[in-house]
């Protein structure tokens, strides 16, 4: 068994980790639970507002009616991508620049802007609160800039930055806090009595005993998902995290591409000067997509700008959450023949786990189930959190005997 002293130790570092990072821990947990179905309800509501606006049994607008409709609407900058969905209800979403999404109605074509707006800005304050701890302030229409942007060649270091290296330093100490724990749970003599009395929830209990109860029971459960939401957490916070991934699997790191919005790179949201959008063979290249992946839930069409310009389109039958299903195809513009098919086996093990990652932190890697497990790990979370600090108020400001009634 675990010597005394050091379990004493691993309590009271556990005690002060806790307390130190216990309302962050719990900004993390509530805002992540907010996210859990983000795109569902995004989902449910705006294709409740294409629904509202139907005009009979209109046939939808094909791609090349679409860019049309979208040169017409007046909306500022160069559409990058546009990105159709099997739902009939779903509108059809136009990538403008970095972060701009532009919706349209898939039948008459007209503009619906960005879409159900109060309800993406509740999801974006909820994101940015949980990597940033901050306020999402409003974008311009061309997109979002990087926190931490160079100005004048020097990088100058934002709230968000702040916020992001507060956010990374408790995750490493939510793992501290789940390492330890584990070490604290175990009990000094091993017997089934002692096992039942941290994995069995009693809702008998009150006071003290319950908040310990129900402490122990939350973190045994959700010890297992706790432990992968950290390990994603700091591949994608911190770059020596992400270097230990690729090392792993023995591969080198590979060096950051910039990436522009929908595979096309350095768009910009011009007024004047602006290339031609070439329409002529969007068409079929949508026709290839659907005949190819007949099962299809989403396509992306790239928007090409010149004539001699390869046709790129990406077709995915699963969630945005399933990179593996996902599969991209450039073709000849002339011939209309497949070049190239690029598909998740294709990458090294290293990068298709880095790809992965994201999805496995937020759980859409397992679609809805997935989804429902984060949030049952979050749930988890704030109960740890809660019943943490009760149970330290207690041991600080009130005194034995009476916690002992309690």
């Amino acid at each position: 068994m675990i010597h005394l002293t050091i379990r004493r130790f691993v309590f009271w570092s556990h005690l002060v980790v806790g307390i130190a990072a216990g309302l962050i821990i719990l900004v993390l947990a509530a805002t992540g639970l907010l996210m859990s179905f983000e795109t569902q309800i995004i989902n449910q509501v705006e294709r409740s507002m294409v629904r509202s606006t139907a005009k009979g049994d209109a046939t939808p607008l094909t791609p090349a009616e679409m860019v049309g409709a979208f040169e017409k609407s007046g909306i500022k900058g160069r559409p990058t991508t546009l990105n159709y969905y099997s739902n009939p209800d779903s509108p059809v979403a136009f990538l403008v620049g970095r972060g701009n999404q532009q919706l349209f109605h898939p039948t008459p074509g007209e503009s619906m802007g960005k879409g159900a707006t109060g309800t993406r800005r509740f999801f974006q304050i909820a994101l940015s609160l949980h990597r940033w701890l901050t306020w999402p302030v409003s974008q311009p229409e061309g997109g979002q800039a990087r926190p931490g942007a160079m100005e004048g060649g020097e990088k100058k270091t934002s709230w968000r930055d702040i916020g992001g290296q507060v956010v990374s330093a408790a995750t490493v100490g939510f793992l501290f806090l789940l390492v330890s724990g584990l070490v604290i749970w175990l009990p000094k003599k091993v017997s089934w009595r002692a096992f039942k009395a941290v994995l069995t929830l009693q809702t008998r209990l009150k006071g003290r005993a319950r908040d310990w109860n129900w402490h122990n029971v939350a973190g045994i459960w959700a010890s297992p998902f706790i432990l992968f939401i950290c390990l994603t957490g700091l591949i994608m916070a911190y770059p020596w995290a992400n270097g230990l991934l690729y090392k792993a699997f023995g591969e080198e790191v590979p060096k950051r591409q910039e990436q522009g919005g929908g595979g096309q790179r350095g768009g910009r949201n011009g007024g004047e000067g602006k290339p031609a959008l070439i329409t002529d063979r969007l068409n079929e290249l949508a026709d290839f997509a659907k005949k190819t992946v007949p099962a299809w839930e989403s396509i992306s069409l790239e928007i090409p700008t010149k004539v001699e310009q390869p046709l790129v389109v990406t077709v995915t039958d699963a969630g945005r959450g399933r990179p593996d299903r996902r599969v991209k195809y450039t073709l000849d513009p002339v011939s209309m023949q497949e070049v190239k098919r690029e598909t998740f086996m294709d990458l090294k093990p290293a990068a298709q786990m880095r790809q992965v990652v994201r999805w496995l932190h937020t759980g859409e890697v397992g679609g809805w189930f997935g989804q429902l497990l984060a949030a049952l790990t979050c749930s988890a979370i704030l109960v740890l959190v809660w019943t943490g600090f009760a149970l330290s108020f207690r041991r600080f400001f009130m005194k034995r005997g009476k916690t002992a009634k309690a």
